[in-house]
């Protein structure tokens, strides 16, 4: 399924209406894509099919560099 502009503006603002700052942003506008998401699917990325099996959050304060495996 594939969303217009206005589509997906009219998610942001619906995701974003209560948010105060850009973390509150962030989790809420992260909720909508987890639960509209549908897993598992497989996409292309730098040429390599890859399949996405999980979301997985990540502290703000967290700016650690780390490698993310995936299949």
């Amino acid at each position: 399924m594939s969303l217009t502009t206005a589509e997906l503006d009219a998610v942001i603002a619906e995701a974003t209406v209560d948010a105060y700052d850009e973390y509150e942003q962030l989790a809420a506008f992260r909720a909508v894509i987890e639960d509209r998401l549908a897993l598992p699917f497989n996409k292309a990325v730098l040429g390599v099919t890859v399949t996405v099996t999980a979301s997985r959050r990540r502290h703000p304060a967290d700016s650690t560099d780390e490698v993310r495996s995936v299949r």
